[in-house]
């Protein structure tokens, strides 16, 4: 890249490193006006531990603009073994009853586990070969059912905007990997056990912003609860509180075992 390439790129990312200090400015005098930060100032006490993608796109305002409800973890494919120490702390030390893993609709880090990689960073393959198992898994599961196309035809839900059989096939593997990712979880005997004792509750979810699931971008759906996937049965679990409405209309996936 020419020297002049680079210091354009360079300026582009101070002009927007600046626009975000000016709105932090905006941001920290409506806080302060606000009392937002005057219940937490002597520790942190959130209900959620958050994994989710690395993404840009996604973004932890979609769920809440509270500030202290959400300890938020990010990786890029929201992988839990590279980031079990503070998943841990969130829920050993925060006591947070809800641990959710949230992948996301166009996930980078899932494409490119579909792919051969040679001349990637050797850091970025390395997170990559946490998912391409997972990979391996639907192709085989689509090899079982006829093949993609075949899936496709027969699968009783459709995405809600037409997307190719590649789109398609990654957020099969979106959701397959938030799904190993709760399994990965449940093989540790003290998450285990807090679910189990009823004292956690593990949710999978999908943030979505290509109109898959949902019309509206950036809607969350939920599509696994502590290793459940069969959506009827999610629909039927007595784990609800209050309005279980809100939580049961938001019960979706594409993939079934």
């Amino acid at each position: 890249m020419s020297e002049t390439a680079t210091s354009a790129t360079t300026e582009k990312g101070l002009i927007t490193l600046i626009d975000k200090l000016m709105h932090n400015d905006k941001y920290s005098a409506e806080a302060t006006s606000a009392g937002k930060y005057r219940d937490i100032l002597d520790g942190q006490h959130p209900d959620i531990t958050l994994v989710t993608c690395s993404d840009s796109r996604v973004i932890e305002k979609a769920l809440d603009d509270e500030i202290g409800k959400i300890f938020s973890i990010k990786n890029i494919g929201n992988r839990v073994e590279p980031n079990l120490g503070s998943i841990e702390y969130g829920i050993g030390h925060l006591h947070t009853p809800i641990l959710m893993i949230m992948g996301h609709t166009g996930c980078g880090a899932v494409h490119a586990s579909t792919l051969e990689l040679k001349d990637e960073h050797h850091r970025i393959i390395k997170s990559l070969d946490f998912i391409k198992p997972t990979v391996a898994e639907v192709q085989k599961l689509l090899i079982r059912r006829g093949g993609l196309s075949q899936y496709i035809k027969e699968s009783k839900t459709k995405p809600l905007t037409p997307i190719s059989e590649q789109v398609y096939f990654e957020t099969l593997v979106t959701e397959a990997n938030v799904d190993k990712q709760i399994d990965n979880l449940l093989n540790d005997a003290s998450i285990r056990n807090l679910v189990y004792s009823g004292k956690m509750m593990i949710v999978g979810a999908i943030y979505d912003f290509k109109d898959i699931y949902s019309t509206s971008k950036g809607s969350v759906s939920i599509i696994n609860i502590n290793g459940e996937t069969d959506v009827e049965k999610l629909k039927k679990l007595d784990v609800f509180a209050g309005n279980s409405t809100i939580v049961l209309n938001r019960v979706k996936r594409l993939l079934v075992y």
